[in-house]
């Protein structure tokens, strides 16, 4: 049965977008219900299958599963529901930490769980809260919105393989830290996009970048300087080297000339609908995401 649904609204002013599911067990939900307060007011649902089926409905924010909805037999479940949800991000949420837990938690990252929180620590609840008021999260749904219709013909892999970029791309600038994530070898993953006659992983990342840095552009307010910290660039200049390599332009003239619009739609254009026909059979990480309807960041 869904609870009544009551986001808070982030630093901006705005209701940040995007639905809370959990799937956990009842005294967690009641734990869930009060820690979170206004941060988030979680949709409690009874299976991961149950979760597949809303989101496929409406914009997730954030995904909480419980110790139980990991099981061995869950993985190929949970990673349909990572790839639907490329817009959100799917969190295990614990009531404390054991060794059979740990190990089971590292299975799953490469399933789409790149946090887990526990609990029964007061830096777990403040960690979830954290999580779950990330402004990238508005950025990541309409980033979603945008590119997964263009994405519809594709493998299940290669829609699993977006999803993930959209969900890291503000944190992470290395394709080896999402190949590591991935469970894949980079060399051999950029060896089937070259193979393929594919751009290159790390163009697929740099793009996904790309359209975050002109999101957070368009926030008032917002310098450059700002845009390169909160997208975990090392440097400003580091930011307009980037820019650079990737469309030739400075930032101040990328700010200027590339709206999130005209990145999202340069995405789609050049990296998906141009090789449309390559991505039906192209499988990037060869593995089947579909059989079910980086290892985690440990809250201390």
């Amino acid at each position: 049965m869904f609870n009544s649904n009551q986001s808070a609204h982030d630093v901006t002013g705005r209701r940040p977008s995007g639905d809370v599911l959990t799937v956990v067990d009842t005294s967690m939900q009641r734990q869930l219900n009060l820690v979170l307060g206004e941060a988030a007011r979680p949709i409690h649902l009874d299976s991961v299958s149950t979760a597949i089926s809303v989101a496929r409905k409406v914009p997730i924010r954030a995904v909480l599963l419980g110790p139980a909805s990991i099981g061995p037999e869950a993985s190929p479940a949970v990673a349909t529901l990572s790839s639907i949800c490329a817009g959100g991000v799917l969190i295990a949420v614990i009531g404390g930490w054991t060794p059979a837990l740990a190990e089971r938690l590292l299975a799953f990252g490469s399933s789409g769980i790149r946090d887990a929180v526990d609990l029964s620590r007061r830096e777990g609840l403040n960690r979830l809260r954290t999580l779950l008021t990330r402004e990238e999260w508005d950025l990541a749904n309409r980033i979603a919105q945008t590119i997964l219709p263009s994405l519809e013909p594709a493998t299940a892999e290669m829609r699993f393989f977006i999803s993930h970029l959209i969900r890291t791309a503000p944190f992470v600038s290395s394709m080896k830290v999402v190949a590591n994530d991935l469970r894949v070898c980079n060399s051999s993953m950029s060896s089937r996009f070259f193979r393929a006659g594919l751009p290159s992983p790390k163009k697929y990342l740099a793009a996904t970048r790309l359209i975050y840095a002109a999101g957070v552009l368009e926030i008032p307010g917002v310098s450059a300087v700002q845009a390169a910290r909160r997208l975990h660039y090392s440097s400003p200049q580091s930011f307009g080297r980037h820019v650079r390599e990737q469309l030739g332009v400075s930032a101040s003239e990328f700010r200027e000339k590339y709206s999130f619009e005209v990145m999202a739609n340069h995405f789609a254009t050049r990296l998906v609908l141009r090789h449309r026909d390559t991505l039906r059979w192209f499988e990037p990480l060869r593995r089947r995401v579909s059989t079910g309807p980086k290892p985690i960041n440990k809250s201390e």
